[in-house]
């Protein structure tokens, strides 16, 4: 019985189609054409590399790394090793696309944390599994006013108490009445215009206006909430000036996976950061400090996520 379960599973597995279909189809070809297919599955893989993580020379370098090694040292199975490849990279592709975006509900499914304003929830390189943020379910306000296009301090004054040896903003009062900030509120991804990226930070009250639902959110480990602004806002101190809509939420946190996405940070995030300090200093040593401010472990106060797209 458990054999034939086990017979049955198999073809979950989607390389078995590989194996059964392709790659027999493939051994049976002429030489000229088995190292077409190899040629081609780079281009491809190339292709699809760029268009998911963007075209870099650290992207370029990695694939064709890899193909002169099978090249050279694995040429028996070159071919075989350069199908698999360009699979599996179909299939994550389609997994992360297709089935995840329609099970969660979200077009961001999965993101890598890349700082530590999440902390001690989320820290750098942990892999966060997103959902379809309905139902949300923290500490309202019910205002009768329109808050699309204000301040914070338009909003209302914002209140701060002393906890964990450190200041930190912790209600706001509106027209007279004190809403303090959910501590257990969801955690959510919204798109700042700003910062020109995604940010998953803590909802921490829910605005109810007439003119939609709203969020104020707050990063765990940050003093100040992210619609804590300057007059005249730019990225390096603002995340959001207005308050969010919940309308254009991409999804909240369902659960997460430590370190996971960390291999990722350091290919695409903490290695060209550190050439490109290398070759400024080489040209000013004057600019350390600069190179130090914006350093990967210290990168703004707010948490940035990268989708797997």
């Amino acid at each position: 019985m458990f054999k034939k379960i086990k017979e049955k599973l198999k073809w979950i597995d989607p390389f078995t189609y590989v194996d059964n279909f392709i790659l027999p189809k493939i051994d049976s070809a002429s030489e000229k054409i088995q190292w077409f297919v190899f040629g081609a599955s780079y281009f491809i893989l190339l292709i699809l590399a760029f268009f998911t993580m963007g075209f870099t020379a650290l992207v370029f370098g990695l694939i064709t790394l890899i193909y002169v090694y099978i090249f050279v040292f694995e040429k028996e199975e070159a071919v075989h090793w350069a199908v698999y490849m360009l699979s599996a990279f179909v299939f994550a592709f389609i997994l992360y696309h297709f089935v995840l975006v329609f099970l969660l509900g979200t077009s961001a499914p999965l993101v890598i944390i890349y700082s530590g304003s999440m902390e001690p929830v989320l820290y750098r390189g942990d892999i966060v599994m997103l959902s379809s943020a309905d139902n949300l379910e923290l500490n309202e306000a019910v205002v009768d006013f329109d808050v699309r296009n204000l301040g914070i301090k338009d909003l209302g004054e914002l209140a701060v108490v002393y906890e964990n040896g450190a200041y930190r903003q912790s209600a706001i009062k509106i027209k007279g009445k004190e809403y303090l900030f959910d501590k257990n509120g969801p955690i959510v991804v919204y798109y700042s215009e700003m910062q020109n990226r995604d940010i998953i930070h803590r909802a921490v009250l829910k605005l109810k206006a007439p003119d939609g639902d709203y969020l104020i959110t707050f990063g765990d480990n940050n003093p100040v909430i992210d619609q804590f602004c300057t007059e005249n806002p730019t990225p390096e101190s603002c995340i959001s000036p207005n308050v969010i809509s919940t309308e254009k939420l991409r999804g909240k946190y369902v659960i997460h996976v430590p370190f996971l996405g960390y291999v990722k940070l350091l290919f695409f995030d903490d290695v060209p950061w550190i050439a490109s300090c290398a070759f400024n200093l080489w040209q000013d040593p004057g600019k350390m400090i600069s190179c130090m401010g914006t350093s990967a472990d210290n990168r703004f106060q707010f948490v940035r996520v990268n989708s797997f797209k």
